[in-house]
């Protein structure tokens, strides 16, 4: 990976609240690869207290004891989350850490978790009963790309993994690495799509506007983002621009 990366979100694996019963954690950043080239990525987590105190993690960042023991202090984790095809990777650490919690994947992802996460459940286009009384969600079906995005209403807040990301040039280490990381679409401020999701959908702009359409509708107050800045205002002019590449065919 290049030299020095992309510059951490701080701080580093702690839960940050953001909203009522929501907190993100900033974790360390992956390769990321595009044109095959390796980039630096940084990861994000996203956790969700449901009403009855039991938390609902999405896109788990890497696993330590320590964050382990600070999420448990924030309640029962019931629910661990991959929501697409490319963040999976902790998934197996996490379950392992918290054994009672029911794992939910991208049904594009069984194959590549049957040795390691035996039991689990498929996202769909209808939320689980478990949470579906506080967080919608919508699966986007856009050919070999599927990613399930999630809204909870009483922060009406937005979760949305690589269907919209926001790299902050600078953080960026390198000249390269910006260069490409901005070819790649997906360099804010303005968020947006990068071009590996936009070449898989490339046959299926009518899904995506729909899931932009769907997005609007549910009103968010904000945005969070697995990788990059997330956003706090501004959100349907945010989502509008996102999504343009979209409508333009």
């Amino acid at each position: 990976m290049s030299d020095p990366g992309y510059r951490p979100y701080e701080p580093q694996l702690t839960p940050q609240r953001i909203a009522d019963r929501i907190w993100t954690v900033d974790g360390p950043e992956v390769a990321y690869r595009f044109a095959g080239l390796t980039l630096p990525c940084p990861t994000r987590m996203t956790i969700v207290q449901l009403a009855d105190g039991q938390l609902w993690l999405h896109s788990p960042t890497a696993y330590t004891g320590a964050l382990g023991e600070q999420v448990a202090a924030l309640g029962t984790v019931a629910w661990i989350v991959a929501p697409n095809s490319f963040h999976y990777c902790h998934i197996a650490a996490w379950a392992a850490a918290f054994p009672e919690a029911a794992c939910h994947v991208s049904p594009d992802l069984a194959p590549k978790l049957t040795a390691t996460l035996p039991a689990h459940s498929l996202l769909d286009d209808t939320a689980p009963m478990a949470w579906a009384s506080e967080i919608d969600q919508l699966l986007v079906r856009a050919g070999s790309f599927t990613e399930a995005v999630f809204f909870h209403r009483h922060a009406r807040t937005l979760i949305v993994t690589d269907l919209m990301q926001n790299f902050e040039a600078s953080r960026i280490g390198g000249r390269f690495n910006r260069l490409v990381l901005q070819i790649g679409g997906a360099t804010g401020p303005r968020g947006t799509t990068s071009m590996d999701v936009r070449h898989a959908a490339r046959k299926h702009h009518a899904v995506i506007r729909a899931a932009a359409v769907q997005m609007a509708a549910w009103n968010p107050a904000r945005i969070i983002l697995s990788h990059g800045k997330c956003y706090d205002h501004n959100v349907q002019e945010e989502l509008a621009t996102a999504f343009a590449w979209a409508r333009s065919r």
